[in-house]
């Protein structure tokens, strides 16, 4: 199988919602090779029909996606607010709704929120563990950057997850979803469980 890669989404295809496995003929194209269910997406066809990389790369079917920012839905290629109180940051990167909308979502326990920073979406990472924190951590602190990471009303994860006796986690209940700003480099990250 194509490992398939995408501006926005750098973790591994295993996290990729919806990617098929093995070789697949796309509904769209009739093409054989990695394909998506289209259950989820965006598409004019058959919810039942089979999309391949070539065909969500040139926009045949796209995925919408649930943003800090705003829903991105492909209706008009635009971000609508989550709620109606919250507008959509104006400087935000634009051209990047046209890409992200040909990003598939990670899988995640309650749906995907994407995080943002510097007005532009994030890099999806992949899932991280305790000991990806310590491997990311430049002065080797993974609690002091897990809490960097971390919005402070999310940030208990840590501490709980430390069993007695221990000084940190080596593993936790949750699971969390890694990114990094294409700009500026910096880390952030969210966490869900069952």
């Amino acid at each position: 199988m194509d490992h398939p890669t995408f501006e926005y989404f750098q973790g591994p295809a295993t996290e990729m919602a919806d990617l098929l496995e093995g070789e697949n003929r796309c509904s769209i194209c009739g093409e054989t090779g990695t394909c998506f269910s289209l259950h989820h997406a965006s598409y004019k066809g058959d919810r039942d029909g089979k999309g391949c990389l070539d065909c969500l790369r040139k926009g045949r079917f796209f995925f919408p996606h649930e943003t800090e920012a705003g829903s991105l839905t492909g209706r008009r290629a635009a971000l609508e607010p989550l709620h109606p109180r919250h507008k959509v940051p104006e400087d935000f990167n634009r051209v990047a709704f046209a890409a992200l909308l040909k990003t598939p979502q990670f899988i995640t326990w309650q749906g995907e929120l994407w995080l943002t920073h510097c007005d532009d979406f994030m890099i999806y990472l992949g899932e991280w563990k305790p000991r990806d924190f310590e491997t990311h951590a430049n002065d080797g602190d993974s609690r002091r950057l897990f809490l960097e990471m971390t919005d402070e009303d999310m940030n208990h994860l840590w501490d709980a997850a430390i069993p007695d006796g221990a000084e940190k986690p080596s593993d936790w209940y949750a699971t969390y979803y890694a990114f990094k700003c294409k700009h500026c480099g910096k880390l952030r990250g969210n966490w869900d469980c069952p």
